[in-house]
């Protein structure tokens, strides 16, 4: 004969992360006042564990965020799925935000591709990079 088992909530601190994780989604900066006990319809359902005292969380830290001052132009093509495959590849290969940007040059659209940067100086590094590896002379855009 199968054995029959009987459905188990899952575990309070799941619940509670689980809770935590819809907030933080909603846009809710605060944590609930206390998670709520389950109730137990078990007779040998284990008494509740001893509560923990909550640690204040630490506030988060307020760190600004840099924009970006300058865009590297590395090509202007008249595909925009090729500039956007482009635009991929060269985010993932230096970690930075791209830009497609479309112009009409001539009756005609190009897109550039943008890598954007925060200073001059890391304009000017990344150009660089573009002439020494690639052979590669790229623009510098104040933005």
């Amino acid at each position: 004969m199968p054995v029959m088992r009987r459905h188990q909530p899952p575990a309070q601190g799941a619940l509670a992360f689980a809770a935590l994780v819809l907030l933080v989604a909603a846009g809710c900066k605060h944590a609930p006042a206390a998670p709520s006990q389950p109730i137990s319809n078990d007779q040998h359902a284990q008494p509740p564990a001893a509560e923990t005292t909550r640690d204040a969380a630490p506030a988060p830290v307020q760190v600004p965020v840099q924009q970006p001052r300058f865009a590297v132009q590395v090509a202007a093509v008249d595909s925009r799925p090729s500039a956007e495959a482009l635009a991929s590849r060269l985010s993932d290969h230096f970690g930075l935000q791209t830009l497609v940007a479309p112009v009409e040059s001539n009756g005609a659209t190009l897109y550039r591709v943008r890598l954007l940067v925060g200073s001059k100086d890391e304009a000017d590094k990344l150009a660089e990079t573009f002439l020494r590896t690639e052979n590669l002379k790229v623009w510098i855009v104040p933005l």
